[in-house]
């Protein structure tokens, strides 16, 4: 009823001339829910807030909504980013109570005494508690990391309560009583036990300080680990020897379950000291043999398997869950797209039964749709989101189902491009190469593009390659003629406005009822802005009243627009991306890469740099491998304080080369790509073998303070130490094995971490448990000697 004006003696009103409709703003963006037409509703959670926590709140929250909701209405969950959360830390709580149970076992197994296996065990979960009460202080949540952490430690933390215990047995088998046994035989390892803590501290603590990603996955590691040895090692040198001193005593008749069970065990190692003495009664006498023998091991894994292993930044991971963008021609109808959508949603669902859901969204997101906003959306293109569920439910890991979905794809020729991404399409995704093109020239830079896109295809190591710029976009275009413009008292800013306001329309006011207000958009009919003919009948009124048809003051002219323009630095960039392939790992895709660059006429005037996770990887290696130097000097320090000496130290900081050679061994043999998780590995091995040469040589110190000769000295602490090595070393192993070999949800992210400490610590302890004691006796021979000579000059 609003009054427009008057005309032959008659008030035109608004309904004269226009439709009103109280509706919907149009929109051009279609969603599916499993096939249906549906609505997707996308929640974020505010930053800082726990992921599980929000995600239980919401489905909490849907139970109470789903019984007031219509009958035809149906809510089904697509995505949860707490499923993957929590099934991976389900797989680390049955790592933790796997390891808790083989740890156990080992140290019965060694020590054939219930008690003395109860006063071990006792050391875990008091040393675990600290750790939950560190987060509980701290307000950090028990995640992956922590949980890893744990998972890392348990093997650990009973080292230092095995060496005391086993030195305090000892001492009760001599016929010392329980209490004088408790406290002889912890001040006897008592040093030992401190330093091998302090160089644990010394990897651990510097964990705390890295920076980028490395620093927000690890530092919480590094706080854990860290307080468990600390209290590990308190109970250790108080809590061990006073539960010995009350439980353990000397066993001097046996049963005949016990002979039969544990009788042959220690015979076992008794043997194996005994040989493990004479071995080493003849490498201190044929030193130089053993060192040559060692040197020879060390340099020909390296020269041999060095070049072979393989790099990556973080493993790929199984997260049950696929992203698929496929991309028609730009201009494509949404009627055609929409065809499409639907056939390759059933053929998805044909292919692949271990489909749990699935929603797929197709056509131009409006202004209002902040999620969508923030990607790219057109009527050509097609966005799928696929819930294959756990890994542990299917035969098929998501990489194969991603394949035959991608083989499926490419059966369509009207399909310009598309691209499936693994995962959340950061960590844990298929690795990526992104080869970025820096040149000013579209042309040149597209050529080159191409050929490098082509070349990445035709190598087979990649899955996918795309690239970055997208089609020229076909548009319709006004071209005014501004002398037409000026006779009819125009000018271009008034027309385009009055153009865009009939085609986009324009919010003239708004409408309020009972507290609500609503746009009030003014636009021409749908039946008269479809049609370049109905572009060129729009009508534009001068400030005089007079109609001017688009016809008359300009062309409409269809032309293409350049596409989007990426910038680095400054500079016009366009990137091409190489997903890897199934069995191709980073380094594999960054080497073929590199040779299809070099095979690649560039022009001098354009540059190209290999990035995307490759320069992510190089970025979190050089922190690691600048960390792991520093940790070595640390190391060192601590030992050296500990000792007061320079000398023992270093022959005990021989033991870390062979660790290297440990770590290349089992990359090699289990076809594990060294990654970031892995680098962690190396660093925490560099206070782990240590461990044992302490042992031997603190042990090795002390006979020759009781005034054995050097060699003697060396025989004697190798035959006695050698068991509790042994235990410690199998703890560690043992409890990595199970990080190592494990195949739940998320453990590939921790794989690489177990394989490197098992066989790092396996190969270093089987060598080092020889060349340490050989190396000892030659710089000691060497000190005496030096020592007499001095003498002898003085007098």
């Amino acid at each position: 009823d609003v009054v427009l004006g008057h005309f032959n003696g008659r008030t035109v009103y608004l309904r004269d001339v226009a439709r009103v409709q109280d509706d919907l703003e149009e929109r051009g963006q279609e969603a599916y829910c499993d096939g249906t037409r549906g609505a997707i509703i996308i929640i974020q959670k505010q930053s800082g807030s726990n992921t599980v926590n929000t995600i239980r709140g919401v489905k909490k929250a849907l139970k109470r909504i789903e019984p007031t909701l219509p009958s035809d209405v149906k809510i089904s969950i697509t995505i949860d980013n707490s499923r993957n959360i929590i099934n991976t830390l389900n797989s680390l709580k049955e790592t933790i109570a796997i390891t808790f149970l083989v740890v156990m076992l080992v140290v019965f197994i060694f020590l054939g005494r219930w008690r003395a296996t109860l006063i071990i065990v006792s050391a875990i979960p008091i040393s675990l508690l600290a750790s939950l009460l560190y987060l509980f202080a701290t307000g950090e949540t028990l995640n992956i990391i922590s949980m890893s952490a744990l998972s890392i430690a348990i093997g650990m933390v009973v080292d230092d309560a095995i060496v005391v215990l086993e030195n305090v047995t000892t001492h009760i088998e001599r016929g010392e009583k329980p209490k004088e046994a408790a406290v002889h035989g912890t001040q006897e390892v008592g040093i030992s036990v401190i330093a091998s803590t302090l160089t644990m501290l010394a990897v651990f603590l510097p964990l705390t300080m890295i920076n980028g990603m490395a620093g927000v996955l690890f530092r919480q590691l590094g706080w854990i680990v860290s307080i468990i040895m600390i209290v590990s090692t308190t109970g250790a040198l108080t809590l061990v020897p006073m539960m010995c001193s009350q439980m353990l005593r000397r066993n001097l008749t046996h049963g005949a379950v016990y002979k039969f069970v544990f009788g042959g065990i220690n015979r076992g190692l008794d043997a194996i000291s005994n040989g493990y003495g004479r071995l080493i009664q003849w490498s201190v006498n044929h030193r130089t043999a053993v060192v040559l023998i060692a040197l020879a091991i060390f340099l020909g894994t390296t020269a041999a398997l060095g070049p072979n292993i393989k790099t990556e930044y973080f493993p790929k991971s199984d997260m049950g869950r696929l992203r698929v963008a496929v991309e028609l021609p730009i201009g494509t109808g949404q009627n055609v797209t929409r065809e499409l959508g639907a056939e390759l949603y059933q053929r998805f669902r044909a292919a692949v039964p271990e489909i749990r859901s699935c929603n797929y969204s197709l056509g131009q997101a409006s202004t209002d749709n902040a999620y969508q906003a923030m990607q790219t959306t057109g009527t050509y293109k097609i966005s799928y989101n696929i819930d294959l569920g756990s890994k542990e439910d299917r035969q098929r890991s998501s990489g194969d189902i991603a394949d035959v979905m991608r083989k499926i794809i490419s059966e369509y020729p009207s399909v310009k491009k598309f691209q499936v991404t693994e995962g959340n399409g950061g960590m844990g995704g298929a690795p990526k190469v992104e080869l970025e093109i820096y040149g000013y020239e579209f042309e040149t830079t597209d050529r080159i593009a191409a050929e490098l896109a082509e070349g990445l295809r035709e190598s087979k190591m990649c899955s996918e390659v795309f690239i970055s710029r997208d089609e020229y976009t076909p548009e319709y275009k006004v071209d005014f003629d501004r002398t037409k413009l000026s006779i009819n008292g125009l000018n271009s800013t008034s027309a385009a406005a009055y153009l865009s306001a009939c085609i986009n329309g324009s919010v003239m006011t708004y409408f309020r009822e009972d507290g609500e207000e609503y746009e009030i958009r003014v636009r021409l009919a749908p039946e008269f802005r479809t049609s370049t003919e109905d572009i060129e009948n729009i009508t534009i009124y001068n400030n005089a009243g007079k109609g001017i048809r688009i016809k008359d003051l300009g062309s409409i002219v269809e032309t293409r627009t350049p596409p989007q323009i990426i910038r680095k630095d400054r500079e016009r960039m366009v990137m091409v991306t190489g997903l890897a392939a199934k069995n191709a790992a980073l380094s594999d895709v960054v080497a073929k890469s590199q040779e299809v660059i070099d095979a690649t006429d560039i022009p001098s005037e354009v540059t190209v740099v290999v990035a995307g996770d490759y320069e992510d990887q190089q970025e979190a290696f050089g922190d690691l491998l600048t960390l792991l130097a520093l940790i070595v000097i640390l190391v060192y320090i601590v030992m050296a304080a500990q000792f007061e000496s320079l000398m023992s130290p270093f022959v005990i900081m021989f033991s870390i080369p062979f660790a290297l050679t440990g770590v290349l061994v089992g990359s090699f043999v289990s076809n594990t790509a060294i990654s970031v998780m892995a680098m962690i590995g190396v660093i925490i091995l560099m206070g782990i073998v240590v461990k044992n040469g302490i042992v031997l040589i603190d042990y090795t110190i002390l006979c020759r303070e009781r005034g054995m000769a050097i060699k003697d000295s060396v025989v004697t602490a190798a035959r006695s130490r050698l068991r509790p090595i042994l235990m410690t070393t199998l703890t560690t192993v043992l409890g990595m094995i199970p990080m190592a070999i494990g195949n739940g949800e998320g453990a590939e992210l921790w794989n690489g971490l177990g394989v490197t400490v098992a066989w790092g610590l396996s190969i270093s302890t089987l060598i080092t448990l020889v060349l340490i004691p050989v190396i000892y006796t030659s710089f000691a021979t060497w000190q005496d000697k030096a020592k007499q000579r001095r003498l002898k000059k003085a007098n």
